[in-house]
């Protein structure tokens, strides 16, 4: 399924949902496509629509473009500015719940794939284990050691930082353990 049917799906998902039937939506997404529609709905500028806080109502904002361009495959549409932008109305909207506003008779729906895209930078664990070997399991900048603060079941553990942190310097780089 390609993307304009992902979200020609959304609104007909919507209506058969919650009865609310998007027209402007609709007319949107068949007038520059549903790509653009996307993407013209999640410029850092632009404001939620009025259908998310109808989403939000019903409790469903699964059923969102937010939603939508946040999974995989469709996330590698976007950029990095959109997918923070959608992230953003999801985290904002999902919180604007009041106690009584939910319902015991709402649908509660989950285990719908979504994937992520990430930066991870590799640690050498031996540099590691020779960092503490050298260093021991207290903090060379405020002194802090688990095992004194936690007792026995923290014994060894430190987490070992690095003087600029590895996702600013976003290469390999030869690292010296005695430093």
């Amino acid at each position: 399924m390609q993307f304009d049917e992902k979200m020609l799906a959304i609104y007909k998902d919507v209506g058969r949902e919650t009865k609310y039937w998007a027209h402007r939506y609709l007319q949107k997404v068949k007038r520059v496509g549903g790509l653009q529609a996307a993407k013209d709905w999640l410029k850092p500028k632009s404001s939620p629509t009025s259908g998310l806080q109808k989403l939000v109502d019903i409790n469903r904002l699964d059923l969102s473009v937010e939603a939508l361009v946040l999974c995989q495959p469709w996330s590698s549409l976007f950029t990095n500015e959109e997918l923070h932008v959608a992230q953003k109305r999801l985290n904002i909207a999902s919180s604007f719940r009041l106690s009584e506003e939910v319902s015991n008779e709402q649908k509660l729906v989950e285990g719908s794939v979504c994937q992520v895209n990430i930066n991870s930078y590799e640690r050498n664990y031996e540099a590691r284990r020779r960092c503490i070997e050298h260093h021991g399991t207290s903090c060379c900048v405020c002194g802090f050691n688990f095992e004194e603060t936690f007792g026995s079941m923290a014994e060894g553990f430190i987490h070992v930082h690095h003087l600029k942190p590895l996702s600013e310097i976003q290469e390999e780089y030869e690292v010296d353990p005695n430093c």
